[in-house]
């Protein structure tokens, strides 16, 4: 499979004073080692093209704070991912000119006059399309679009309709031709989707797929009735779980829970609460890389304020065959949203779509349903 061009030009990094009397060769000497200890089975083969070996962002950042440690120079994220294997990233430490930033990263070289673009779930992390990506038939180009923040460059963006704006300007600098714009996105994703699709109508440019994989918006825009079953779910569940405990615990349990849900309608019913207290949200996680965590937190911010409104556009949904235990039917969003609305199912559920085997049925679908 072919790689991303290697180094784009226009962007130059400060260099430690040592790897300015170096060669490529010498440092990439350097950092094979590290390559192959931080990526494992997976890294063996240093010519790879890091996108392509499934790795997460925990051994990329490890990888990273080795290079700084031994080299003195920190590689922006997002520039490793762009530039990919280890040749053309000795080359930009050795010449001190990464690429620049950009939320267009390359997933699969193809032709110029055909593109896919697919949007990652609210983390912004395209690593997790890459599997996807590599089982997609289809002639033309694919990138991913990466939210900014992940090199610490920028502030992340806290709204939908921002990063609608800023993917939709990348695409039309980059676009030429007469062939269709095809756009997916998974889960938070795919409501990005929509308000691109919307951008780019505007602009008068050729779209093509409008795919959407399992996404639904915050439960707070849910059609009442869905809403109702929902909660009629997790009632039931919560339930169960209560009779295998004994009396005191299922008090300490139900008050526990009785708390979240003040909290969780406190920040329904005051936007302004909820963005300021994003780490009561159900969909936060701690812990993660710095910059990671604040794109992440941006992003649950940006969907529990996104209000969909109506769009004059056909919409394929891809919807995971179990769905998401947590959220609603995304049918029953959309069906009233879209101009019209195709469902093609898919095997597994919200998270597993996207992992083997169920990933490849996927592509697959999408494959057929591109222009």
């Amino acid at each position: 499979m072919d790689g991303p061009p290697l180094v784009e030009p226009g962007a130059v990094i400060g260099r430690a004073a040592d790897c300015e009397t170096r060669a490529p060769d010498e440092i990439m000497a350097v950092i094979t080692p590290l390559w192959r200890r931080e990526f494992g089975r997976k890294g063996q083969d240093v010519s790879a093209h890091v996108l392509h070996i499934s790795v997460g962002i925990g051994r990329i950042t490890r990888f990273i704070d080795a290079v700084e440690a031994e080299l003195g120079v920190r590689i922006p994220p997002t520039a490793l991912m762009r530039l990919g294997t280890m040749t053309a990233l000795s080359a930009a430490i050795a010449h001190g000119a990464f690429p620049p930033a950009s939320p267009l990263v390359l997933l699969r070289a193809g032709r110029q006059d055909a593109a896919l673009y697919v949007v990652a779930a609210g983390t912004g992390l395209v690593l997790e399309l890459c599997e996807l990506a590599a089982g997609i038939d289809f002639a033309g180009q694919i990138w991913a679009l990466q939210l900014p923040g992940l090199d610490g460059e920028a502030a992340p963006l806290t709204s939908i309709p921002a990063m609608a704006r800023l993917y939709a300007d990348a695409i039309r600098t980059r676009h030429a031709g007469s062939g269709a714009i095809n756009l997916i996105g998974y889960s938070f994703g795919g409501l990005v989707c929509v308000e691109l699709a919307r951008l780019l109508v505007d602009a008068a440019l050729p779209i093509g797929l409008v795919g959407l994989i399992d996404s639904a918006c915050y439960e707070k825009y849910w059609p009442r009735s869905e809403w109702v079953r929902v909660a009629c779910r997790r009632a039931a569940r919560r339930l169960g779980e209560m009779r295998q405990m004994t009396p005191p615990a299922a008090l300490r349990h139900l008050m526990s829970r009785a708390a979240a849900l003040g909290r969780h309608f406190g920040r329904r019913l005051n936007p302004a609460a909820g963005a300021a207290s994003f780490t009561q949200s159900a969909y936060y996680v701690s812990g993660l890389e710095p910059n990671l965590q604040r794109v992440r937190d941006a992003s649950i911010i940006a969907y529990e304020s996104y209000d969909p409104a109506p769009i004059d556009q056909a919409i394929v949904l891809f919807k995971s065959q179990h769905g998401d235990q947590h959220g609603c039917d995304p049918v029953r969003i959309w069906q009233r949203l879209a101009r019209s609305l195709q469902i093609v199912p898919v095997p597994g559920s919200h998270i597993t779509m996207l992992r083997k085997p169920c990933v490849q049925v996927l592509a697959r679908r999408i494959s057929d349903r591109l222009q």
